[in-house]
Parts: C-alpha cells; structure tokens; sequence
C-alpha cells in the first residue's frame, strides 16, 4: 500500500493528514517471507519506562526520550515498504517517576489474583501533564514520518494498552490501593476526555483508541459495573475531538463475545471510518486448536469486514497468522482475500 498520501477529513487546520492504516498488520513486527506481501503493515511497541526513564528535575513530565527501538523499526519500515502503528504502552508500563505524580508512591496492581506490577494516579493532573508532554515530543519526532499512519490513545490504561479495562474481577485486591491514591469515578471519566484532547498534537498521524464496554469503578461502594452508555459517549466524543484523525477499534476480536461487544461494534460500524481491530489472542481465536481451523480465523476476519474494519491486527504466535493460508482453499479464504477487502475498505 502507498503511504504519506493525503486523505479525506484532514486535521481542522488543514494540514494534509495520512491515509489510514489499512489491511492486515503484525501487531508485533514486520513480517517475514511470503507473508510480507500481505500482512504489509506492523505495530512498534514501546514501554513508556523504557521511552523516557528520567523525570525532567523540577517537572511534572518525563526528560529525553530514548526513541532507538522506534527509529530502528520506522527505518526497517522503510526498507520493507510497510506502514506502522506506534502503540506506547503506559499503566504498568509507565516509568516509575511517573507513578508518583499526584501522590508518593506506586499503586499495586492485580490481575489474575497476582500482583503484576504498578500503576500511576492515572487520572491526576500531572500523571496528564506527563502524557500531554510525551505526545507533544513524539509528535514533534515524528508527525511528518511517511510510515507511521497512527498512534495508541493509552494514557488511562492499566495493565494493556486498552483504557476501558479496570481489572474490576480483581477489586477487592486492587481496592486498597486505588482508595489510598484518592480514586475516583469522576477523576477517571475526565482522563478519558483528556487523553484524545491529548492527541490533538498529532496534526497529520491519525490516533487509534481500543474500546471496551466500560468497566466503571464506584469509588463509594466500592462496586463495579459495565457502561455501555460511557462508551458510546466517548466513542461520539473522540470523533468529535479529532475528527477523522479518530481511529475506532477494539482489541479483542472473535465471535464467542458477550452481547454487549456486539452493540459496541455495531456503534463504531456506525460511525463509520477509519476502523481498526484486533483479533483475540491466536487461542481464543482457534478455539484452542493446533493447528488452527481455516474455519476459525475466517470467521473472526469477516466479523471484522462485518463492523466495518480498514484494518485488523493479527497475533504472532505458534498458531497465528504465520500458520494461516495466504491463498484460497475453498471452502475458506485466505489471507490475501481479507487484505484486499479491507483495503478497499479504506477507500
């Protein structure tokens, strides 16, 4: 696919803005082989404690940025004619100076029933001003690179890359020290507004959002409960924010999901392009199977086409996508069929 091209729905003060990512991504590395081809788009990850390890003294923001795994994957891009996705992953993936802004100290953090790491006061004012000057920098870097079509709405996330998961089967472990950093519902809506008004920095790189039907924290009974509602409301309001620099998704597509992904999808199908997803982890979408049915990942793939997507990301394990079918063999398709479809989605 071409890149650096510009697309409809540009950036209000009309600086040209880049195509959409689309067709199938690696949403670890740039694929090898045959698979090259098609699969000709891939996400670079970086850990924020690993992009900006020093807090600037005196500051509530992070000091220089450390970008060698970025550059190193933008200039394999560019070898490979692919395009990319930068996705900075915060929560328990933040540096440590930035988990004790807006308090003293890091709050523990479960899931699984185990301590997995710790978390920041994500929803503060400086833990915000932090991540506002960790995009205002990347942008500055990188906004005008031909390569990287989109970039990860993460600020508010905990353990993925996906602010809309709280962990809330793990409360009463994580309660204690949510309560003791000053948690609050109202503090934690505002961090969803404040993350996309974030990314207004990004001028012609659009910015993708993983949504989940919202798992709300009631910091009084100390309860939690699915908003849809909450979701649909920051759905309208990314786009509204944004505009067509709004990428919709979410990460964790396959058919075996409650019905409240259904409506979900069915919303973001509404709104319109551009829309990315990715898929479940290869076991959820095979079914547990080895060597994963035909049958399976086909099914996930025109669920995808379904609500509406330009582009899916797709797992890299023992039975991923490196496993699957490049070409037809009827009755199922193969990987090139659902790439040509979804960039003719794109437009």
């Amino acid at each position: 696919m071409s890149v650096g091209v510009p697309a409809q729905g540009a950036a209000p003060n009309s600086v040209p803005l880049k195509e959409p990512l689309a067709g199938l991504i690696d949403r670890a590395e740039p694929a090898t082989g045959a698979y090259a081809s098609v699969v000709d788009g891939f996400v670079i990850r970086a850990n924020w404690n690993e992009l900006q390890p020093q807090q600037e003294p005196g500051t509530n923001h992070g000091g220089a940025l450390d970008t060698t795994a970025i550059d190193l994957a933008l200039a394999a891009a560019d070898a490979a004619g692919m395009s990319t996705r930068l996705r900075v992953v915060g929560g328990i993936h933040a540096p440590e100076w930035a988990k004790t802004l807006g308090g003293t100290s890091p709050i523990p953090w479960y899931s699984g029933g185990a301590v997995i790491g710790t978390i920041g006061r994500f929803w503060t004012a400086q833990y915000g001003d932090a991540y506002q000057n960790l995009q205002d920098r990347l942008a500055a870097l990188y906004d005008d690179h031909p390569r990287l079509l989109d970039v990860v709405i993460s600020r508010c996330a905990t353990e993925f890359a996906e602010p809309y998961i709280r962990q809330t089967g793990q409360l009463n472990l994580n309660r204690p020290g949510l309560e003791a950093a000053g948690y609050t519902g109202a503090a934690d809506d505002q961090c969803h507004h404040d993350e996309i008004d974030a990314h207004d920095v990004w001028e012609r790189t659009r910015s993708y959002l993983a949504f989940n039907p919202y798992q709300r924290i009631n910091e009084v009974t100390w309860t939690s409960s699915v908003d849809n509602q909450f979701t649909r409301q920051m759905i309208d309001y990314c786009r509204t924010s944004l505009g067509a620099r709004c990428v919709l998704g979410n990460n964790s597509m396959y058919p075996d999901r409650p019905n409240n992904y259904y409506t979900m999808w069915a919303y973001i199908a509404a709104k319109g392009g551009p829309i990315s997803y990715q898929t479940a982890t290869a076991d959820l979408v095979c079914g547990n199977l080895d060597p994963c049915p035909a049958s399976a990942w086909n099914q996930t793939l025109e669920l995808a086409l379904t609500y509406r997507a330009n582009a899916v990301e797709l797992p890299r394990t023992r039975i991923g996508y490196t496993s699957w079918s490049l070409a037809d063999v009827p009755p199922h398709y193969g990987l090139q069929h659902y790439d040509s479809l979804l960039e003719a989605a794109a437009g």
